[in-house]
């Protein structure tokens, strides 16, 4: 596979490195107030978009229509809070600082106009600040990473090590917007007594916003002469990418044509086709993933003109927040009707640990009918080594127990019987602690909440009334929280803040002309009678409606956009 395909593949890969980001910081961010979500407007919306969102919440919200002394008090400190997202939000330069840097860079940006009396001299500061920006994105477009794999050999019966090949691989990355992306990948290579210098250069070029061209040189100091490749990748459709390439040795004589189709089947399950043919001979293989709640299981089937069918499955589940271990499991058949010979490929187990956000280690063992294999991984966001350790050896199991069964049973007693159950407590103290830091804070968002159902109350009865007569939309209900959490009659927080919570009223509210939009990229937890039962964690909105009198149902992710009703449905 070649480094087109990688690229193409991982858009489609599940990024679990994000979820090891730094804790405090994430939650810093979910805990901010977004303005975007409080006005119901999206991240590009226009001048007359926000005045029409702040009008509609002001009229609402205003102390002056208040009677109750106390609800007066409640909604001036929310009518404080929807005129500062307007006057943030409508000042060009204010919404820049804020889209940026949120509500910290807006008390900074203070100081820097407070700095500077004439405002000319304000230009030129806030000038400054926007090269330096400029000049970091220019630094973000070069980027460099390495991979290092030293492969070692272990002869059982001589109970000797070898070095058997070292591979040094450096990557450098320099994007341009105008001219495109260009990529050097330089490696130096030694097997045994022998060592030689590779280098690919290629050249990526978006001929459309959906199409990009790629053209490719690889040279090899070991072969003679060099491969270009030619191709393109495109975005075929929404859930749909591809990409077909054709190679040519010694020149511009064709001699390898390739082909890579990527499809989300569903949001669980990805496809993915490869294909190679040349004069030779040809090959194939599909892939079929399914991810659900960062669970991976793949089964894929290889085929080729020089030989039969063989096919793997591989499981790839986590054990905590840090950790991931993975099974595998191949086999073959010479027949592609299955009548001929089937025989074992081998079996695979592999661990990797989180240590910090930008390293992780990992270990895996496979046993095949002629060796067992070690694999030692050391990565870094910018540098990795993989030290892959072959034992050859007899198939007896002796040597099964002493090189693979036995250390695969002990790290998973170890795992199970004291690592699990100290990382379980360690989980359930900062959860608890969790709890203890929010509990104010979720007390007050939840009054707030209940006060503002309180005061759209009677609007949204008009509202129902009014959308009967025309059979338009109507909420029936809408629960928003983590779902596949329980309340847990036991703990005095479950039961005073439930992992899911009814907005039926406020996103009746939100419903105009008989449509209702809630803009990606916005917290919902922020929107007014919303309140955040589970902070810094997973949530859905799932919401029963009633459009031209048939009831419908559409669920979607916290800062996923929500359109109601579809257009199939209109």
């Amino acid at each position: 596979m070649n480094k087109i395909d990688k690229d193409i593949l991982k858009m489609f890969e599940s990024k679990e490195n994000d979820q090891f980001d730094d804790q405090e910081k994430d939650e810093k961010k979910m805990n901010e107030v977004d303005f975007y979500s409080i006005l119901n407007i999206s991240r590009n919306a226009t001048d007359d978009e926000i005045k029409i969102a702040y009008k509609k919440l002001a009229f609402t919200y205003h102390p002056d229509k208040q009677t109750n002394e106390e609800l007066k008090k409640e909604t001036q400190d929310i009518f404080t809070l929807i005129t500062l997202a307007k006057d943030t939000l409508s000042d060009p330069k204010l919404r820049a600082i804020y889209d940026q840097f949120g509500l910290e860079g807006i008390e900074h940006s203070k100081t820097i106009v407070n700095k500077y009396k004439e405002v000319d001299k304000l230009l030129q500061a806030l000038d400054r600040i926007q090269k330096e920006n400029e000049e970091d994105k220019l630094i973000q477009s070069f980027s460099a990473t390495g991979s290092q794999s030293i492969s070692l050999g272990y002869n059982h019966e001589y109970r000797y090590f070898s070095l058997k090949s070292l591979k040094s691989e450096a990557q450098f990355d320099i994007k341009t917007q105008k001219y495109g992306t260009f990529q050097f990948v330089p490696t130096i290579t030694r097997k045994k007594t022998v060592a030689w210098f590779g280098l690919e250069a290629t050249y990526l070029y978006p001929i459309t916003q959906n199409t990009e061209l790629f053209i490719s040189n690889d040279f090899q100091e070991a072969e003679e002469g060099s491969i270009q490749i030619i191709g393109f990748k495109s975005l075929l459709s929404t859930n749909t990418y591809a990409s077909v390439h054709c190679a040519f040795f010694d020149g511009f004589r064709p001699a390898r044509l390739g082909c890579l189709v990527t499809r989300q089947l569903s949001p669980t399950i990805t496809a993915i086709f490869r294909g190679t043919f040349q004069r030779e001979f040809w090959q194939g293989s599909l892939a079929l993933k399914r991810i659900v709640q960062k669970r991976l299981f793949e089964i894929s089937l290889d085929s080729s003109s020089l030989g039969g069918l063989s096919g793997g499955l591989t499981r790839d589940i986590p054990v905590s927040k840090k950790s991931r271990i993975s099974f595998t499991l191949g086999g073959y058949s010479s027949g592609w009707k299955f009548n001929g010979q089937f025989g074992f490929l081998g079996v695979g187990v592999g661990f990797k640990r989180k240590v910090t956000k930008v390293f992780d280690i990992g270990l895996s063992m496979h046993v095949n009918p002629s060796r067992y294999l070690y694999v030692i991984e050391l990565n870094h966001r910018y540098q990795s080594l993989e030290i892959p350790i072959p034992v050859y050896a007899d198939f007896s199991l002796t040597t099964s127990l002493v090189f693979f069964t036995l250390p695969a049973v002990t790290l998973s007693l170890i795992k199970f019987l004291i690592v699990k159950p100290l990382m379980k407590k360690k989980e359930q103290r900062k959860i608890l602690e969790r709890k203890e830091k929010y509990a104010d804070q979720a007390r007050k968002a939840k009054r707030k909440a209940e006060m503002d159902i309180t005061l759209v109350k009677q609007l949204v009865e008009n509202k129902i009334l009014k959308e009967k007569t025309k059979n338009g939309l109507i909420i029936q209900e809408a629960i928003y929280g983590k779902f596949d959490e329980k309340i847990d009659h036991s703990d005095p927080f479950s039961i005073e803040f439930p992992p899911t919570i009814d907005v039926t009223i406020p996103l009746q509210y939100l419903v105009e002309d008989s449509k209702l939009v809630l803009h990606g990229n916005n917290k919902k937890s922020d929107l007014l009678g919303f309140w955040d039962p589970r902070i810094s964690e997973e949530k859905q909105l799932k919401v029963t409606y009633f459009f031209q009198n048939r009831l419908h149902r559409a669920t979607v992710n916290d800062i996923d956009q929500l359109l109601i009703p579809l257009k199939c449905k209109v």
